[in-house]
């Protein structure tokens, strides 16, 4: 059984989210113990900001050097730098035989994406990603119940994320909104989230086809000179299951009166199924072989030794990264490999490529690519 020295790469809005997480997890789970993992450091290219995570949630010590982090003992490192910055910090941590968690998308392309993978999957490491929403107990509800066949024939996989911070035409241009250094925009940010539950819950996609659209396409930099927005606002996916089924997803960016919706719909020849990420702890639920069907709305409790959040549940997205802290940690812990890691993000990612390569070129594409 092995103690976890973990490093933070990373000290962005997201890394405060992952520092926290790693925090919290060992006290909101009762096979957890604070005393098994050890907050060794910080990097982030401009100090100050690791300055504040590690004076924040107790890292041993901060830098401005990487390669000091990861030399300093740690076993473990999370990635949550800016996309394209992935693959070269993957590198890095592999050659030290480190156990890796990286943000999603994997990395700007499938390409990358697929090196991250091999260099890892050759030295047997211990990977994870930040799929976080496969955590929410309403995933985990649906996916026991799709597996256990009482939705019958799956049908339909219907989903929709949606947030509205870019609709400001003021914000200035982010890294996010710049393709060389994101890889794509509110598909490759947030709908993520959504190809991976398709793959997860109702099989692999055999062909999809999308529309794209960037609706604010010149932006001010922090400097005030203007910058080109090259990636989409908002994007829909059509796509069919090697199943049969038929599945939707759409995206955007520009969702006002949405600080954060994920709706996913799943049908099939027995019920149906839907659940929201603003309440990951809630369910509703029609199956037609009761004898009063209907749909019902059901309350599920937190995760199986699970301290915090308590039973009588309270709605949270960052919980979802407590839980995927849990799973990366035990893994590390116990040896084994953590879920979902490097190959599903990669899967993810691949649909993902063949959803830009449809709206770039204005056809269906088949896959594997």
């Amino acid at each position: 059984m092995a103690k976890v020295k973990f490093g933070l790469i990373g000290a962005g809005n997201i890394a405060r989210v992952h520092a926290w997480a790693a925090r919290v997890a060992p006290l909101s789970f009762e096979d957890l113990d604070r005393n098994d993992i050890e907050y060794v450091g910080v990097y982030n290219r401009t100090k100050s900001k690791a300055d504040f995570i590690r004076d924040k949630f107790g890292f041993g010590f901060s830098t401005s050097n990487v390669d000091e982090l990861l030399d300093s003992g740690v076993n473990a490192v999370s990635v949550t730098l800016a996309n394209f910055l992935h693959l070269e910090m993957v590198e890095k941590a592999a050659e030290r035989n480190l156990a890796i968690l990286c943000e999603k998308p994997l990395e700007i392309n499938l390409e990358r994406a697929r090196k991250m993978l091999e260099i890892t999957s050759k030295k047997n490491l211990i990977t994870a990603t930040a799929l976080v929403m496969r955590f929410m107990p309403s995933v985990i509800f649906a996916k026991k119940l799709i597996d256990s066949g009482k939705l019958g024939k799956i049908y339909h996989y219907r989903a929709v994320v949606a947030h509205s911070r870019y609709i400001n035409p003021n914000l200035p241009l982010e890294w996010r909104m710049i393709k060389a250094q994101a890889g794509g925009g509110a598909l490759a940010d947030i709908g993520i989230h959504l190809i991976d539950l398709a793959n997860y819950l109702v099989g692999d996609i055999s062909e999809v086809s999308s529309i794209a659209r960037t609706f604010i396409k010149e932006r001010k930099t922090r400097s005030g000179e203007i910058g080109i927005v090259d990636v989409e606002d908002a994007a829909i996916m059509m796509f069919s299951f090697k199943n049969g089924a038929l599945g939707s997803i759409e995206a955007t960016r520009f969702g006002p009166g949405f600080q954060e919706l994920d709706r996913v719909e799943i049908h099939g020849s027995n019920g149906m199924i839907r659940f929201y990420l603003e309440n990951p702890f809630e369910i509703y639920l029609c199956l037609l072989d009761e004898e009063y069907p209907g749909v019902k709305r059901i309350i599920l409790k937190p995760w199986e030794k699970a301290l915090w959040p308590p039973s009588k549940s309270i709605t949270g997205w960052a919980f979802l990264f407590v839980a995927l802290y849990h799973e990366f940690f035990r893994a590390v812990i116990e040896g084994r490999k953590a879920k979902p890691d490097f190959e599903d993000a990669v899967k993810a990612q691949e649909v993902l490529e063949a959803a830009y390569i449809s709206a770039g070129e204005r056809r269906w594409v088949s896959l594997p690519l």
